[in-house]
């Protein structure tokens, strides 16, 4: 594991370097991501009994390399062929309008609407008056804990989208308040905390937590467009360690929330299980299981967000299946059923798959970022990279890239841009 941590860490130098030492680069979130489990990894090597096999360094460390010299290459095609646009681009910073963020009263009575509703709609599919327990009850029955069967309205889910959609946008505006304005808006501030909220109804904290990392990109955008993208970032990453520190606790005190057995668990363990077992977890597959593994599904583990809307565009039938992410207990310790987002890609497609899918990841991930920072100040496309970014940083998690990629965030995209078009409308001269 400390050969492992070291040319992690050496990669993750590579790939701030080459980004014009950008901490929000796809290369950075996703090796950095890496890296840091891989130190929390090594931390618990002994207590998990963790002997890493020359396949899963091999899996890591290649796949890592691959996505940082893609989205380099990527990188340099993009500005070759848009080298001819330049002058175009606005280098000053233009702040959003006052009369934009007061519009977003009717936006928080919208907000505070859809909480109610979704309220209502929980405590009615469940049929649990107890929020609380109402909540815990989806979380356990959509995680294979208890038996149930929970039928929400079709509707539902829209409804948690422009909430996040909203506040993910309104949370643009409060951060520039902050950052440039040096003012605290109140209504703004609520609006982004039930975008951050409004996920939890259903008993998950990984959109939440998307949200929050988002938000964070966002930031470091308009700090980034103060001043020069290649300069010094020591004060932003003690920052950033420092929100990740607060969040952390606050983290762990939210698994009870959402129905989450915390009674046998300390703060060390918890964190060590969600920020460093996925390395161990997939060591384990890797050492003992043979892939690929051909289901009835093609892709069923990488694309199973994605497959359902497929069927229903193509017509074709998509057999029900439940995703093979068994519990592991490593050592005697509970390590969770997570194993990175090369879980996914080695059980459906094997090695072939870690070497394709990593480079369509970058791509991706590269080109979204070469647009949102072509220019400055609010654009539809920084939120849609901040939101993608995200997912980039979790994947030394899970597969949330391709998880949440599909037809809600197609959703989400216009949420913003109706809103855009709704909020940003110029006020007539009176």
């Amino acid at each position: 594991m400390a050969f492992l941590t070291f040319v992690l860490i050496v990669l993750t130098f590579l790939a701030y370097y080459l980004n014009q030492r950008s901490l929000v680069s796809p290369a950075i979130l996703f090796s950095g991501g890496l890296t840091l489990a891989a130190i929390v990894a090594w931390i618990n090597e002994s207590i998990w009994n963790l002997q890493l096999d020359f396949r899963t360094f091999f899996v890591i460390t290649f796949g890592t390399l691959e996505f940082i010299i893609v989205s380099y290459i990527t990188s340099f095609i993009f500005d070759i062929v848009s080298k001819n646009h330049i002058s175009q681009r606005h280098h000053s910073y233009l702040t959003i309008p006052s009369y934009v963020a007061r519009r977003f009263k009717a936006i928080l009575l919208i907000q505070i609407l859809i909480v109610l509703i979704s309220i209502i709609t929980i405590r009615r599919a469940t049929g649990i008056a107890d929020l609380m327990s109402a909540i815990n009850y989806i979380n356990y029955v959509q995680n294979g804990f208890i038996k149930g069967q929970i039928n929400l309205p079709s509707y539902f889910s829209l409804l948690l989208l422009f909430n996040s959609a909203a506040g993910l946008m309104a949370g643009y505006l409060f951060l520039e308040d902050i950052i440039i304005n040096k003012k605290f808006e109140y209504i703004l501030f609520i609006n982004l905390l039930l975008g951050f909220a409004t996920p939890l109804l259903t008993g998950a904290r990984g959109d939440s937590i998307v949200f929050l990392i988002a938000l964070t990109i966002l930031g470091y955008f308009i700090v980034k467009e103060q001043s020069v993208w290649n300069s010094a970032n020591t004060k932003y990453v003690v920052l950033g360690i420092v929100g990740a520190v607060l969040f952390l606790f606050v983290f762990e005190w939210s698994a009870s929330l959402v129905g989450r057995n915390m009674e046998n668990s300390n703060l060390g363990e918890y964190i060590s299980t969600y920020l460093g077992a996925e390395i161990a977890n997939l060591n384990e597959f890797i050492k003992y299981r043979s892939f690929p593994i051909h289901g009835e599904v093609f892709g069923q583990q990488t694309f199973v967000t994605i497959l359902p809307t497929l069927s229903r565009i193509f017509r074709f039938a998509l057999p029900e299946y439940k995703l093979d992410i068994p519990f592991q207990i490593l050592n005697g310790h509970n390590t969770g059923n997570v194993a990175t987002i090369f879980y996914s890609w080695l059980y459906d497609f094997g090695y072939i798959g870690v070497g394709v899918l990593a480079a369509v990841v970058s791509v991706i991930g590269e080109i979204c970022y070469k647009i949102a920072k072509q220019r400055s100040g609010f654009q539809i496309m920084k939120l849609v990279y901040s939101y993608i970014g995200a997912l980039i940083a979790l994947s030394f998690f899970s597969n949330r890239f391709f998880e949440n990629l599909n037809v809600n965030f197609v959703y989400m995209i216009v949420f913003w841009i109706v809103l855009k078009c709704i909020l940003f409308r110029r006020e007539k001269n009176k």
